[in-house]
């Protein structure tokens, strides 16, 4: 054998021992069918190790990429490296792809440790499993078993939990502390390393939550919660130091959605009954699954609380019962009090105290204003709605809103406030600038049906509201108005001249 021969099969033997480093995302990558793009080949991964490892004698943990959020499965039925499963630790994993039912795996020949004690990411929240929560560790939040009685107390089993809008499947395995222990009941949150078991191309479905241990269901409670179903004005019940009564108590309760959620990281609202008692909704940082919708019909299962003499619920679940639901008519009132707490309430303001208080900047602001029987009362413009960028609404408005407290100090029976929702809210909204200064006679006022409109100029357009602020005629060139087919209550109208527009409250009576 020739000396250049020989170099030339060296160099052919050199390539050949050289293993592919990729990313596990190009590990990832499938074939149009959802098979593994590169099984069958040696290629070197590194991630940081999430366990435990759930084959004792081999190996099934997760190796993730926390640059790229992406992990695979490491498995081996046999441990043949020397490695013991360590989370935190950064691994360097040389081996063969493969995929086991739809489920991208690397099948260890060595196992080097790069470092130890890396941070182990966060789960993702999801609320459903696809091939994103596969091999990722991931949190369902709001579960529950979906059928306690298929919940074993030995060995490896599956399980269904629900949110009430999906449904996973759950991976119980024999080798954490989680077998054994009683079905867990009520509502919980549920992290775990996702998986997959489907036998089928294109292996898109069978997709599976694998908790690691007791801690991955939060709250674990073996005994189920009891709500007791009351109304809102029995949850709102208080002593002599206004503290709620039932202060820290678990109770379901039913009520309309008013408002927005003043909380978009959470939830922060409030529920309505037909006699216009209310109370907030607050969650720091779960939405529960629901999107808050005004007039919505729901139901509220969690704990009562107190905060700045506020009462409130805080949700474990809600439930929508039905959409589109009526909303009560605002109170008219002159004071703000613990019975305008969380209630619809309209006051009528003469003036605005000092102008200068409404910044329309987009940021949270409080204003004071005078009703018409002279007490000053405090409205508060929220940053998380249109009113927080809305001008000036200029004097002589009726402005409605659900009420609100802030006072820290028993027996917190002062600091109520009014939250207006929508610029709506401020009937009418006519700024500072355009206000018709003339004289207008409107009669007869109540009215059963039919009105007439005087003024000393040309009327161009009649807007009529009702009392929540929506618009149910309108008419042009006319100073009579036939309402005739509308309900008893109160209505405001906005006339619109040449070049200035007020308003005027009206009363039918049938």
């Amino acid at each position: 054998m020739n000396k250049t021969f020989t170099l030339f099969l060296s160099f052919c033997f050199c390539l050949s021992s050289i293993v592919a480093q990729i990313t596990i995302t190009e590990a990832r990558e499938n074939n149009p069918d959802g098979s593994l793009a590169r099984e069958g080949q040696t290629v070197q991964l590194t991630g940081i190790a999430i366990g435990p490892n759930l084959r004792p004698g081999g190996f099934t943990f997760l190796l993730y990429d926390v640059s790229n959020s992406i992990g695979i499965t490491v498995f081996t039925t046999d441990n043949t490296t020397g490695y013991s499963v360590t989370d935190g630790d950064e691994l360097t994993v040389e081996g063969v792809l493969e995929q086991f039912n739809g489920l991208a795996e690397i099948e260890p020949t060595s196992i080097a440790v790069n470092s130890q004690g890396n941070t182990v990411p966060d789960p993702v929240i999801v609320t459903d499993l696809d091939e994103t929560s596969e091999s990722n560790l991931v949190t369902y939040k709001n579960a529950m078993l979906e059928d306690v009685s298929k919940w074993k107390t030995s060995g490896s089993f599956n399980v269904f939990v629900t949110n009430g809008t999906s449904t996973i499947q759950v991976r119980i395995d024999s080798d954490t502390d989680i077998s054994g222990m009683e079905a867990p009941l009520g509502s919980f949150d549920i992290t775990g390393m996702g998986g997959q078991f489907d036998s089928d191309a294109p292996y898109d479905s069978g997709y599976q939550l694998f908790p690691r241990f007791v801690g991955d269901i939060s709250p674990y409670n073996t005994t189920e919660i009891v709500y007791e179903k009351m109304s809102i004005s029995e949850a709102r019940q208080t002593d002599g130091d206004g503290i709620l009564t039932r202060l820290d108590d678990r109770v379901e309760l039913t009520g309309i959605v008013y408002g927005i959620n003043l909380r978009p990281e959470g939830l922060q609202f409030t529920i309505i009954d037909a006699t216009n008692t209310g109370i907030a909704v607050f969650s720091f940082s779960d939405s529960f699954g629901y999107t808050v919708n005004e007039s919505d019909e729901i139901t509220v299962k969690g704990e009562l609380s107190q905060f700045g003499g506020l009462a409130e619920i805080s949700p474990d679940s809600i439930s929508v019962l039905s959409t589109g639901n009526d909303l009560v008519t605002p109170l008219e009132v002159n004071q703000l009090n613990e019975s305008t707490e969380s209630s619809l309430v309209t006051i009528n303001a003469l003036q605005f105290v000092d102008p200068t208080q409404w910044l329309g900047d987009g940021t949270s602001f409080d204003v004071d204003v005078i009703t018409d029987n002279g007490d000053t009362l405090l409205v508060r413009i929220d940053n998380d709605t249109e009113t927080s960028t809305m001008s000036f609404p200029g004097c002589c408005v009726y402005i409605t809103g659900i009420g609100g407290q802030f006072d820290t100090s028993a027996p917190h029976d002062s600091g109520y406030q009014l939250q207006p929702r929508y610029p709506h809210d401020f009937m009418p909204y006519l700024g500072t600038n355009n206000l018709y200064v003339g004289e207008v006679n409107v009669y007869p006022n109540p009215s059963s049906g039919t009105v007439n409109i005087e003024a000393e100029d040309k009327i161009i357009s009649i807007f009529v509201y009702d009392n929540s602020g929506r618009k149910i005629t309108e008419v042009f060139d006319e100073r009579v108005l036939n309402l005739s087919n509308y309900s008893a209550g109160t209505y405001y109208m906005k006339i619109h001249f040449d070049d200035a527009q007020t308003f005027q409250k009206l009363m039918i009576n049938k």
